[in-house]
């Protein structure tokens, strides 16, 4: 549907239910990032990286750079 100068309006981008359903302290673009990246660890990585997550305790992490010191140096970051 175009407006009255002719320009089409973008939809919304959507979302990613399961990113957003998440209880961690991550955004859904971080959550999607390492949801994507998480399987390639092995499973002892992977249970440090839960940890760490479940004990943070600061402001949503809204980047790549936001994530804790021993996350970025685990996922080689």
């Amino acid at each position: 549907m175009a407006d009255m100068f002719g320009f089409k309006k973008r939809k919304a981008a959507p979302g990613h239910l399961a990113a957003e359903q998440t209880n961690t302290p991550l955004s859904n673009a971080v959550t999607m990032m390492m949801a994507q990246e998480l399987p390639l660890l092995d499973s002892a990585d992977r249970v440090r990286v839960y940890q760490i997550l479940e004990e943070y305790d600061g402001p949503t992490i809204m980047t790549q750079e936001d994530l804790p010191a021993e996350i970025k140096q685990i996922m080689d970051l």
